[in-house]
């Protein structure tokens, strides 16, 4: 391992503390910054030694540790965790930043171009296994690249970040050589480097998804995502937030592990609810919701009499559905592993699912859901389609147009958002 030490020089200026850096301190693996409640920021960084130092509008400070090396959560060895996350706030009036000489993509207030997408990993589970070498199989990186050519103001991740839980089988060159497990080896190869462009290109919101549960890669996710501070212990349904960009808002949902039918339905919608309006009065003006779990999506499997729908909806839906703010415009989501857009005439948000990150997509036919009841409301206008991408909302006046693009960057499909109104196929 790689040591660079260089000396720190504290000097008092008109009442500020600026830190002269003689040589950055550790190899920095990944830094990005990502939105948490009430406009408050944070840069973050995963370095293999010491946390690095950040400036921001010239003001030099040290980041501060999120998490040591090791396995404090206890369920992944500590081998698998030998790096450092660190930390630091970004001031809302921030205009510029870097550490370690390159630049960090301070937020901007009232952001007029977002991208959106999720469920990115490489699938790597019991028999299904895709090839994490092939950009075609698995395009993260390249979706990567190509959203971060556009320069977004804001990233949503709807959740799902790491796939790689079991080992590539033998017989299979298209992943082989991938880590796999829990720790930050799969991690990087997971998310972190092939998402470097764009983690560079603005900052993001992180949705945490099922597969970052507790059972599965929470370690990780609060160990480099979570927008509290590092937890002494891994636990799901920790409240959400409302990040605010300026008069735009996101209401961020941690309700991955909510997962139906359960008998405990009603009461786990309760405990949602119950963190919901905690946050549902500081809403600003023009909202939207963003949760990993879709609340009105459908995938109709069958036919006639004997079609049902596999998507789970329920929890959520009554948790939220009543007390949703008339702020809240749009509800973005990931989970089912296609696109789908469903509007329902203004009633409720509309339901915008972006699941087509790189994870392994679902298997259907195109279909058509107008008339059809997703929780007590009728479905006036609907799209799916198949196949990997990722969404840009740009702001038009008071509405926004979206578009999604394929893993070359070519348009496939047009929207446009006015009030709480979604239609595609434009």
């Amino acid at each position: 391992m790689k040591v660079v030490r260089g000396c720190l020089a504290v000097l008092s200026f008109a009442g500020a503390a600026l830190i002269s850096v003689a040589a950055a301190e550790g190899k920095i693996l990944a830094q990005w910054v990502q939105l948490g409640p009430d406009g408050i920021a944070s840069a973050r960084v995963i370095t293999d030694e010491a946390c690095p130092v950040i400036v921001i509008d010239g003001v030099s400070a040290p980041m501060t540790v999120r998490a040591e090396p090791g396995s404090p959560f206890g369920n992944v060895p500590k081998s698998e965790f030998q790096v450092r996350s660190c930390e630091a706030p970004v001031p809302a009036s921030a205009q510029a930043a870097t550490i370690d000489g390159k630049p960090l993509p301070v937020p901007k207030p009232n952001p007029r171009k977002i991208m959106i997408y999720g469920d990115t990993g490489c699938r790597l589970l019991g028999n299904v296994n895709q090839n994490c070498n092939d950009p075609e199989d698995w395009p993260f990186a390249k979706i990567n690249a190509a959203a971060a050519a556009a320069k977004p103001d804001l990233v949503i991740h709807v959740g799902d970040y790491h796939y790689r839980e079991g080992a590539c089988p033998a017989n299979r060159s298209g992943c082989a050589g991938s880590p796999y497990g829990y720790g930050f080896d799969a991690w990087n190869a997971d998310f972190f480097e092939p998402a470097a462009p764009l983690l560079a290109a603005a900052p993001w919101i992180m949705v945490r998804g099922n597969h970052e549960d507790c059972v599965r890669a929470g370690e990780g996710w609060f160990r480099f995502l979570d927008r509290a501070p590092m937890e002494a212990a891994c636990r799901d349904f920790t409240g959400h937030f409302v990040a605010k960009m300026g008069d735009f808002g996101v209401i961020v949902i941690d309700g991955a592990a909510a997962a139906d039918p359960r008998d405990n339905t009603a009461a786990l919608a309760d405990t949602l609810r119950r963190q919901f309006l905690d946050v549902a009065g500081k809403v600003p003006a023009e909202t939207w919701i963003a949760s990993h779990r879709p609340m009105n999506a459908m995938v109709l499997v069958g036919n006639g009499a004997n079609a049902r729908n596999v998507v789970d909806n329920k929890v959520q839906e009554q948790a939220f559905g009543s007390d949703m703010p008339a702020a809240v415009r749009m509800s973005v989501a990931g989970h089912v592993h296609f696109f789908q857009a469903i509007d329902f005439g203004g009633v409720r948000p509309p339901q915008l699912i972006v699941g087509t990150g790189g994870d392994e997509l679902v298997r259907m036919e195109p279909m058509s859901m107008i008339g059809t009841e997703i929780n007590g409301r009728t479905v006036t206008n609907s799209i799916t389609r198949l196949g990997f991408g990722y969404m840009i909302w740009e702001r038009s006046d008071a509405d926004w147009v979206g578009t999604l693009y394929d893993i070359d960057a070519k348009p496939i499909d047009h929207c446009k958002l006015a009030g709480r109104s979604l239609s595609c196929g434009q």
